[in-house]
């Protein structure tokens, strides 16, 4: 089954990276499990995220992305206060 335009299921219902093959989840109930994290500064989305977040808020914000851990395909982006769980549910069943 076709996920989106960079994940898709197998036949054991693991989800891999469409364009490597690599397992970026065990099953469709956790099918980010085994992406690789970064989280960095919000400011480094790029050029239109260029304010200074202490000026709204009163802790830091992070830019958090995953990755397929097999050829590092950006599969999903957040901008989140540090410390707060993902807000992107990833269930699948």
């Amino acid at each position: 089954m076709i996920i989106d335009l960079n994940l898709e299921t197998d036949d054991a219902a693991a989800v891999r990276c469409r364009h490597c093959g690599g397992t970026v989840g065990d099953s469709v109930a956790t099918p980010m499990n085994h992406a690789l994290r970064r989280e960095r500064p919000s400011v480094e989305a790029g050029p239109g995220v260029h304010a200074d977040p202490s000026l709204f808020v009163d802790r830091p914000v992070v830019l958090r992305q995953a990755f397929c851990p097999g050829c590092l395909t950006l599969l999903s982006t957040e901008i989140v206060p540090d410390g707060e769980p993902s807000y992107r549910g990833w269930s699948l069943t």
